[in-house]
């Protein structure tokens, strides 16, 4: 009797592994592919891109360790995946087995003279600004580090963009993610050219996008400080006295009427007060309608003239720049010529 209980004790050990072996066939040739498609519906459902699904064998109970992978838009979206997998019969998923990703984006912005680095990124990704731009302690604290994410291309390749594209004053931001590069803030219509061909440096030139707020020049950009004018009361004063001194001309003319001719010269006499360290731009504004080209040269013409006068009536040629404004969409500073303080 002994002897026939330790046959049986080991035929079952001997079956054991054999019963092992069968469950294991059973699981890839039928339960598995059956377990993988409903994964991947879930997948194809909840709009995961690239949706990749692969079972192990987990023994126990028949279960399949399941392992997926694939890209979403949001840690919403990865979160409501998973739960919908965890729930399926038959699956176990594990930590390591998720593998869905984000695209990364990352943001350079300035405002009141800060940088500030926004964004998700990868964990190992180095964000730094180019000298000279300063980074100021606290820069990046609005940076996220992820484990699972895709860094988007041409990071590697705009640093040289990074410092043409903040070389002029005033506020604007630079947005690099998977679906292009964006820029936004104040522009001109000749820094907006030269932006988006440097732009087209780092990323395909159909993935550049940009909203700019066009101004007549840098010295029009909201916020701007002149470099040669510091003491705020001055520089308040001289503004109010250049702006009421604004001329006009009349369409398609270089002369200037006598009326106008008297506020240049009163222009003239409040630059002389300030002293001659002072710098201005002497700037005309195009007409919108029109050859563009043959209005710019007529502008820069016209500035010209008011430079001209400022000049015989005792300003310092060293102190003037002419040039032609660039045209903004709106407004109504056609055919006028201003004078800046640079």
């Amino acid at each position: 009797m002994p002897a026939v209980k330790g046959f049986v004790v080991l035929a079952i050990v001997l079956l054991i592994p054999s019963i092992g072996y069968f469950h294991k066939q059973h699981f890839l040739n039928h339960l598995k592919p059956g377990l993988e498609a409903q994964v991947k519906e879930v997948l194809e459902a909840e709009g995961v891109i690239a949706p990749v699904v692969h079972l192990d064998y987990l023994d126990a109970v028949v279960f399949g360790r399941v392992v997926i992978s694939g890209k979403v838009d949001s840690d919403e979206q990865r979160a409501r995946v998973i739960a919908r997998v965890d729930a399926l019969s038959g699956v176990r998923m594990t930590r390591k087995g998720t593998r869905l990703w984000l695209d990364g984006w990352l943001r350079i912005e300035r405002r009141g003279g800060r940088f500030a680095a926004t964004g998700i990124v990868s964990e190992g990704l180095a964000v730094r600004l180019p000298d000279p731009l300063e980074m100021m302690e606290g820069w990046d604290e609005g940076l996220e580090r992820r484990e699972i994410v895709e860094d988007p291309g041409g990071i590697g390749d705009w640093g040289k963009f990074l410092l043409y594209y903040f070389g002029e004053p005033g506020d604007r931001s630079v947005k690099l993610q998977m679906g292009g590069l964006t820029m936004r803030g104040d522009a001109t219509t000749g820094l907006r050219s030269d932006w988006l061909s440097k732009a087209s440096e780092v990323v395909p030139k159909d993935m550049v996008f940009d909203y700019f707020n066009l101004r007549p020049s840098a010295c029009h950009f909201p916020g701007y400080q002149p470099l040669s004018l510091t003491d705020e009361a001055v520089l308040e004063q001289l503004r109010r006295q250049l702006n009421s001194n604004v001329v006009t001309f009349r369409p398609g003319s270089e002369q200037l009427l006598s009326a106008d001719r008297d506020k240049v010269i009163l222009a003239a006499r409040a630059i002389i007060t300030v002293g001659e360290k002072v710098r201005y731009v002497v700037g005309g504004h195009p007409a919108r309608d029109g050859n563009a080209t043959a209005n710019s040269q007529l502008a820069r013409l016209r500035a010209g003239v008011v430079a001209k006068i400022l000049v015989d009536h005792g300003v310092a040629a060293g102190q003037i720049e002419i040039v032609p404004f660039s045209v903004t969409p709106e407004g109504d500073r056609d055919n006028q010529v201003e004078i800046v303080v640079k």
